[in-house]
């Protein structure tokens, strides 16, 4: 992983670990209250170029950990999963697991071909899967 400000950085062993922005909402349970990272990417930790809102690192920023990427997103999620393969190329620690999340007001049916190809690209690059849903997803850390 990149060097990254501490400013951008809150420390955490919550058992609910919450993103939220304009009635999007990204939670993750985390009942063994592992120690996590939890960062502001957009216009913190980096602040030029497509990037995501938000990740969430599992352990140290120095240790191998899981890596959650979460962009809350109006309705486009083909400009939401650029954001996030941008933000993977640029802080990715290569040997940790990847999950991408993209929490939007509405998924549109023409994109599904585009998302497969995403899902497809996110897995051969880096085994990494993707969720995308409409405003709000729960997952279990």
């Amino acid at each position: 992983m990149i060097e990254i400000d501490k400013a951008c950085v809150q420390y955490t062993t919550d058992s609910n670990i919450k993103f939220e922005e304009r009635k999007k909402k990204m939670l993750f349970h985390n009942p063994n209250h592992k120690e996590c990272l939890k960062i502001q990417v957009d216009g913190c930790a980096i602040k030029v170029g497509d990037k995501c809102d938000n990740l969430l690192k599992e352990g140290k920023a120095d240790q191998q950990g899981s890596e959650y990427y979460v962009e809350l997103k109006g309705e486009d999620v083909g400009h939401a999963m650029t954001q996030i393969i941008q933000t993977i190329q640029t802080i990715h620690n290569d040997r940790s697991p990847v999950m991408a999340f993209i929490i939007c007001t509405n998924v549109s049916p023409k994109l599904s071909t585009e998302i497969q190809k995403f899902k497809k690209q996110l897995k051969e690059r880096y085994n990494g899967t993707v969720v995308i849903r409409e405003r709000q997803y729960k997952c279990d850390i």
